[in-house]
């Protein structure tokens, strides 16, 4: 399985959300129906609802040959795990999110012939965590672990729900097992990514560099190690650097969808925005990606070029529907961006509330904007202090608890958290920097006096 589980973990880049309430109640009954459906299916019947591989890429090459190795043996549970593991990498390169359901029927019929297979089990934990079902993922990952209580890869996936369930402290208990089992690229760079989640910038770096010396199987294993480098060095504001790790990256991968999308990041920061539409152009070419949809309407729109952002907005919109469809939960992302940009506010209030009481930084600050975005100026500021609690060096945070600041009346705290998102990085967005600038500006040129701001 399983080199390609890096690619999942969460990034800075991709802002991944959870299911809460009511609603992951009917999503959760609906993945244990849908595993019971593929392990009910013929053999017959999972080869028959997969469409065909081409032979373009090479996932495509993948499925084919774990089709027929499956098609000449059904009652071999390993060649079924093989198949899942392929499939699983369709969407990587389309973000056509019905491999999920062949990958998970594949997993289903490795199951039926054997209940103790680890690897489907993980597989499964893999369908579920990249559906953002994650409760559902640490349920399969316990049973594979009951199964193979040295099993890295479950481990791993385990870690990765917590982090996006915002269990911070259990994710760190189950990297180290993670990590304990076997040092490498997998386990380095997911402690590295909590590391940086919960304020420790200078260890995680540290620790994805020996990541990158640890090196994968695979030259995009690398690559998305490079790519989560570049990113931290973005949000601490060290363009050149992340500007450097990138280019580095792109040398070994000139079309490694991670590294693309955060070279477009660099470059609209650094203020080159025909490079940055190129970045983000070339990567959407190579994985269709609503986050990076986004930020490529973002620089069409601050280089006045509005048809052009309003027809990438549009293409967020059906992204959203089309994951709508095939049960990929994108909420959070999508109160993120009607938030930001003025639009559906009640709708993102809306979905942003789904994970009302997360302790996932991400989700609570997604919250905050959207309650600031509708007014409800004392819980955006709730939720804002949930997002600041871990120290997380994004300057969107700081921007956001800035202007709730702000609204609220609170001029030196204002002034405190809009100075440290521009001082962590003047560039973090091409619409909120300016922003921020703005309203530092009406609030006063004058920072705030140290020991008044430390009060607040």
């Amino acid at each position: 399985m399983k080199n390609a589980l890096i690619l999942k973990i969460s990034a800075v880049l991709v802002a991944l959300c959870v299911i809460g309430g009511a609603a992951w109640s009917v999503k959760h009954s609906r993945a244990h129906a849908s595993a019971h459906a593929a392990a009910a299916a013929t053999s017959e019947q999972v080869f028959a609802a997969i469409p065909p591989p081409g032979t373009a890429t090479a996932a495509d090459k993948e499925i084919a040959r774990w089709m027929g190795k499956a098609r000449a043996n059904t009652s071999d549970d390993k060649m079924w795990v093989n198949l899942g593991d392929a499939l699983m990498q369709k969407p990587r390169e389309n973000a056509d999110f019905r491999y999920y359901g062949y990958a998970e029927q594949a997993y289903g019929q490795a199951l039926a012939h054997n209940p103790r297979n680890a690897d489907a089990l993980d597989g499964l934990a893999w369908v579920t965590s990249d559906r953002h079902q994650f409760d559902q993922s640490v349920d399969y990952a316990k049973q594979s672990i009951a199964i193979n209580p040295r099993n890295n890869t479950a481990y791993g996936l385990w870690g990765d729900a917590d982090v996006e369930l915002g269990h911070y402290d259990d994710a760190y208990t189950h990297y180290q097992s993670m990590l304990d089992i076997r040092p490498d690229l997998s386990s380095y760079s997911r402690g590295a990514h909590l590391l940086f989640l919960t304020g420790d910038s200078r260890k995680a770096m540290w620790l994805m560099v020996k990541a990158i010396k640890a090196g994968g199987p695979y030259a995009e294993n690398t690559a998305w190690c490079r790519a989560q480098l570049g990113l931290m060095l973005f949000n601490e504001g060290a363009l050149m650097p992340a500007d450097g790790v990138l280019k580095d990256a792109l040398k070994a991968t000139p079309n490694n969808f991670q590294v693309l999308a955060a070279m477009g990041r660099v470059k609209a920061a650094e203020k080159d925005y025909p490079a940055a539409v190129t970045d983000y152009q070339k990567a959407l070419a190579v994985q269709p990606n609503l986050d990076v949809l986004v930020a490529l309407g973002d620089v069409y729109a601050v280089t006045g070029r509005k048809a052009d952002a309003e027809k990438t907005y549009a293409a967020v919109e059906e992204m959203h529907r089309k994951n709508t469809d095939v049960a990929v939960h994108d909420h959070m992302q999508m109160a993120y961006f009607y938030a930001d940009h003025d639009r559906n506010l009640v709708q993102a209030m809306q979905f942003a509330e789904e994970h009302k009481l997360s302790p996932n930084v991400n989700d609570a600050d997604t919250l905050a904007w959207c309650y600031y975005k509708n007014g409800l100026l004392p819980q955006a500021k709730a939720a804002s202090d949930r997002a600041l609690s871990r120290h997380t060096p994004d300057a969107r945070y700081l921007f956001h608890a800035g202007m709730i600041a702000a609204k609220m009346g609170d001029r030196v705290g204002a002034q405190k958290y809009l100075y440290q998102a521009l001082s962590m990085n003047p560039n973090f967005s091409p619409l909120s920097s300016q922003a921020a600038s703005n309203a530092l500006k009406q609030l006063g040129s004058t920072a705030p006096d140290a020991k008044v701001a430390a009060a607040h």
